[in-house]
């Protein structure tokens, strides 16, 4: 598979319709396919019911699920994470354990990250809008 992982950063974003969203909308464009690491879901499903409630929250996530395909954390991806949490923690990194599990999907299905959370920055996976 070779396509895009949208990260949650990029999702809320796109969601909050900033001109960093408005980007990130035009970058997808003409990618595919697109998809979301189930852990996205979860993070989305704390961040946009804190923002703008239950209801909202299962509409927009809806429009996620249906627009994208959910890639979920296996045991080969689980242990890639904790290789790559190792090694950040070596060099001083303080990229956390969902970010491992995100950039380890990534790196498994072969897609790039489109987000705007720093702790990606520097991978190869990586598209910052």
């Amino acid at each position: 598979m070779t396509g895009i992982l949208i990260d949650t950063s990029a999702w809320m974003e796109i969601f909050c319709g900033s001109p960093w969203g408005q980007r990130a909308l035009a970058r997808l464009e003409n990618q595919s396919p697109q998809a979301i690491s189930v852990l996205t879901l979860y993070e989305l499903q704390y961040r946009l019911e804190h923002l703008y409630g239950e209801k909202k929250t299962a509409t927009l996530l809806d429009t996620v699920v249906a627009n994208t395909e959910v890639l979920p954390v296996d045991s080969r991806i689980a242990v890639d994470a904790g290789r790559i949490k190792a090694g950040q923690k070596r060099e001083g990194s303080s990229i956390g354990a969902v970010d491992c599990l995100i950039l380890a999907t990534a790196r498994a299905y072969r897609l790039k990250i489109l987000t705007g959370d720093r702790h990606f920055a520097g991978f190869d996976e990586t598209i910052t809008v």
